[in-house]
């Protein structure tokens, strides 16, 4: 049976409790009291084992049994999400943690149906923040995504770190599977990609003007398929084929 697992920021990894919601839900939802085992994790591949020493629903305090750490996923892969309509979003984001997106990057477009002025986005960043730590918790995922405030594309972009690989999912005439530009891209170098970003469009699409601004800043179109796919399902079909290839391409290059 796989223990309870409750956050412990790395800042705070220090002390040996946990406090506010993290202690409210052990005790008051989870049941959890003295003597009992739970997992706490960092969110930066810190992890332990811990034995409760004393509870309350406002500060359960441990003792440490064991510590692990978890290695950063070898290639960095991060996500500019058009924010759907509904609770989709919600989904996207815990279907990304599972499959091990270092960053999600939700963006307002053209043909968004989401409208947010920045009081709301703030509110919108921290359910989705919070939605990716609780999945951080399901899933036994150690490192917790960063999912950054909506902006515009255009905003977006300009803050994107570097990447050794972008990509956009595109219903374009150019737009080539995964396989055929990573083919290309690795008979050019000799070293595995190590990073990747890939932006998936909303429920109408990008725009031409959006497409054109995604190329400009370096997104290679990458073809799903014949099939339109829905927001959803184009994340996660597009993550799973991403992080399949790019890590197993890492693996055999590190292990010629």
């Amino acid at each position: 049976m796989s223990l309870s697992r409750f956050y412990l920021p790395v800042q705070e990894w220090p002390s040996a409790c946990v406090t506010g919601d993290e202690a409210k839900h052990c005790v008051q939802v989870l049941r959890r009291g003295v003597g009992d085992k739970i997992a706490i994790f960092d969110g930066a591949g810190g992890s332990a084992t811990v034995e409760i020493v004393s509870a309350s629903s406002k500060r359960v305090e441990f003792k440490v049994l064991e510590t692990a750490n978890t290695p950063p996923p070898a290639v960095t892969i991060e996500l500019v999400q058009s924010v759907p309509k509904g609770a989709n979003m919600e989904l996207i984001i815990e279907k990304a943690v599972e499959l091990g997106v270092n960053a999600i990057h939700p963006v307002l477009t053209e043909r968004t149906v989401v409208k947010l002025d920045a009081k709301e986005a703030a509110k919108k960043q921290e359910k989705w923040q919070r939605i990716a730590l609780e999945a951080c918790k399901q899933c036994g995922q150690n490192w917790l995504p960063t999912v950054h405030a909506p902006l515009s594309l255009k905003e977006c972009l300009q803050r994107l770190p570097a990447f050794d690989l972008k990509l956009v999912a595109a219903l374009q005439d150019d737009a080539r599977p995964l396989k055929a530009i990573l083919h290309e891209l690795q008979a050019s170098s000799l070293t595995p990609l190590q990073s990747a970003s890939i932006a998936i469009g909303p429920e109408g699409d990008f725009s031409v003007l959006e497409y054109e601004t995604l190329r400009n800043a370096g997104f290679l179109p990458m073809s799903l398929g014949s099939i339109i796919l829905r927001v959803e399902t184009a994340t996660m079909f597009s993550l799973s084929i991403l992080s399949h290839e790019l890590r197993a391409e890492n693996d055999a290059k590190n292990n010629a």
